[in-house]
């Protein structure tokens, strides 16, 4: 089942950013247009996605990537990605 997190953090977003990522959770989610084209949704900067973690896994994770890298997690929800609408975004740094 697919998740997207989302937490607030007050200093070293990057290095949460890079450990979530060495544990499978992406910023981007795929998603094939309705004329079957591939896209990626770009999502907002301390939003995450993850293929297959349950809700209860992703804050467990950032918990302990949190932990590990000594911040603290100020605020936090994640939520099966199911019905969704987007603005797509543009690719980060462009």
């Amino acid at each position: 089942m697919a998740i997207i997190a989302t937490y607030d953090v007050p200093s070293k977003h990057v290095e949460l950013k890079k450990a979530l990522f060495a544990k499978g959770y992406t910023e981007t989610i795929p998603h094939i247009d309705a004329n079957r084209l591939p896209k990626k949704i770009y999502l907002p900067n301390t939003t995450v996605y993850h293929a297959s973690k349950t809700s209860q896994q992703a804050k467990a994770d950032i918990q302990a990537s949190c932990s590990a890298l000594n911040i603290k997690m100020e605020r936090f929800v994640s939520t099966v990605w199911q019905s969704w609408d987007a603005i797509w975004g543009e690719p980060f740094g462009s």
